[in-house]
């Protein structure tokens, strides 16, 4: 059974289609046919939409649609780290989980358990606003990039000092035990990444090429792009990634283009359509 990851336009265009449309992609879900996977980041384009009811809808019709969410993008950094980390240490371990429950990515992200539906933390993301750990964990997300990308403009940003982040970027994401509690030692977590790449962390290594990639084309980095571009956290963890963005699509295929690990491909609406027009 295919993941698809549906990129936000896709749930805005659907959303926009009759009923019948939606039923469909229900259905799809309903036999088996296909797995839907979402993320934070449509919730946070649910939560910023200036229309409050169309809002609302969004998050309602991804909750109808039964997916998989991913979890958020340092979430699922930190525990690619991990996981290649405890290898190294030569311990037995379940594999990262990527994608879960709404339940499980909502309590990862505010510390909160509760049956609390899309609409719901949308809502409670609406309301708190800045103050909101998503929210936070964005913003500081942007400001750094945009610092690096001033940097790299001015020439202050060489290859080989981008690289010395890189390296404290994943090694601050390191985990300071074991799963069975054992401390690890300063000098064990030095051996680690005298050997570790950055290809070995799919999610960090899809976002350094595209942020790489912004700073190449010299492309201004708004809030609503630098969203966009979170989605594509998804592509090592989905077959498709599904998205009429054209912006998108062309960084998705210049990034995409000779990683040692497979990623998603790219999936209009109309193919996704023609695709299975003949299910369900």
């Amino acid at each position: 059974m295919p993941l698809i990851y549906c990129d936000h336009n896709f749930i805005a265009t659907a959303l926009q289609e009759p009923e019948e449309y939606r039923n469909r992609l229900r259905e799809l879900v309903g036999l088996g046919i296909v797995t839907f996977a979402l993320s934070p980041m449509h919730w946070v384009d649910a939560a910023e939409d200036q229309a409050i009811a169309r809002g609302n809808a969004k998050a309602e019709f991804m909750d109808s649609l039964q997916p998989l969410w991913l979890f958020d993008r340092r979430s699922i950094q930190r525990k690619e780290v991990a996981s290649r980390f405890y290898q190294f240490l030569g311990v037995n371990c379940d594999a990262p989980q990527i994608m879960g429950a709404i339940g499980d990515v909502i309590f990862d992200l505010t510390g909160q358990r509760g049956d609390r539906t899309s609409c719901a933390f949308v809502n409670h993301f609406r309301g708190i606003g800045q103050d909101h750990p998503l929210e936070q964990s964005l913003r500081q997300a942007f400001v750094s990039n945009n610092k690096n990308i001033a940097l790299y403009r001015k020439g202050k940003l060489t290859a080989a000092l981008a690289a010395k982040v890189e390296r404290l970027y994943i090694r601050q994401l390191l985990p300071n035990q074991t799963p069975a509690g054992l401390v690890v030692d300063e000098a064990t977590k030095d051996h680690f990444m005298r050997q570790a790449q950055l290809d070995n962390f799919p999610a960090i290594a899809i976002e350094n090429k595209a942020t790489r990639d912004n700073w190449k084309h010299r492309r201004p980095l708004s809030h609503n792009n630098f969203v966009d571009q979170q989605h594509i956290i998804a592509l090592p963890y989905a077959d498709h990634f599904l998205t009429d963005d054209k912006k998108l699509r062309s960084l998705i295929t210049r990034i995409s283009a000779n990683l040692p690990f497979p990623t998603a491909t790219i999936m209009k609406k109309a193919e996704f359509d023609n695709e299975y027009k003949q299910n369900a």
